[in-house]
Formats: C-alpha cells, sequence, structure tokens
C-alpha cells in the first residue's frame, strides 16, 4: 500500500469508523485507540484490495473485531456518552440525531452493533450476519427488538423506514 492510498483510506473511513468503535466503547479516548488499531493494522497488510469498497468493508470488519476484543481488556472501563458526537448547538435537525444517537447508545451491545451496522453504515443483514459471525435471523431479530425499543423511547421521532 503507498502512503497515499493509505491516506486517502484514513480520510476517507475515519469518521465512520471512528462511530463504529464509539458505540461499541462509550468512550472517545478509547475510540480513538480502536482506530489507531485498525489503521496500523491497515499499515501492515501486505496484500492489495481489489477496490475500495472491499477495503472499506474489509477496514469495517477489523474495526468491529478490535472493538469487540477491547472492551474484553480487564482494564476497559464503561462510560457514558454524552454529546462526544453531535454539538450542542440550536439546529432542531442537530437535536434529533444527537437524541437518537444517545438512545442507540442506550441499546444493548448487540443491539446497538446491528442498528449501526445496518443504518449508518449500510450493510446488509446477510453482510452482517457473516461480519458477526451469527445466523441471519440473528440479525433480523436484534434489529427488530432495537427498532421496538427505541420506538418505544423516541415515540413518533424514530422512523425506521
Amino acid at each position: 500500500m503507498t502512503q497515499e492510498s493509505f491516506t486517502d483510506a484514513v480520510q476517507r473511513n475515519s469518521q465512520r469508523l471512528y462511530l463504529i468503535a464509539l458505540s461499541f466503547v462509550k468512550n472517545t479516548h478509547d475510540a480513538e485507540d480502536i482506530l489507531q488499531n485498525v489503521f496500523l493494522k491497515l499499515w501492515k497488510y501486505p496484500k492489495p484490495f481489489s477496490d475500495s469498497t472491499h477495503l472499506d468493508k474489509w477496514l469495517t470488519a477489523v474495526c468491529v473485531n478490535e472493538s469487540k476484543n477491547y472492551i474484553k481488556l480487564p482494564f476497559r472501563k464503561h462510560q457514558n456518552v454524552d454529546d462526544c458526537v453531535f454539538d450542542s448547538s440550536d439546529s432542531t435537525d442537530s437535536a434529533v440525531k444527537a437524541d437518537l444517537y444517545r438512545a442507540v447508545m442506550q441499546l444493548s451491545q448487540k443491539e446497538r452493533t446491528v442498528i449501526h451496522l445496518f443504518y449508518y453504515e449500510d450493510l446488509s443483514v446477510k453482510d452482517i450476519a457473516k461480519m458477526l459471525k451469527i445466523k441471519e435471523s440473528a440479525v433480523k431479530t436484534r434489529l427488530s427488538r432495537a427498532r421496538n425499543k427505541l420506538k418505544e423511547q423516541l415515540g413518533d421521532a424514530w422512523n425506521d423506514e
């Protein structure tokens, strides 16, 4: 991998991978550590990627796995996320996004992960199942439960189209 292609991949994927890591660890510093580990693995990866889509999916899978491994570490402390993604501007749209994100962060880790991968990363149920090494029916069940919890918590503000 050339330095130019690496820089391009980092710039293109940093924000979304950070949000994936944050959805697991609920802590900005830990999410940044995970992001560094992901990009270090990319830099050391010996094989070329066929295209940017393949690279992006690989990075997503590595980020999910790094996040899972990180939360298993014995020193890991669980902290709540509060206003670490969205600023506190007066914008109604920003406030709705922040409320939705906080509601998603309150879901269980399993539900939070599938919601993030499905809605924020636009991955299919099949791709999520393969990435998490679970059955497609389990992904659908987790999505359904998470949607129901979000509907309860957010009422009419939640739209799962």
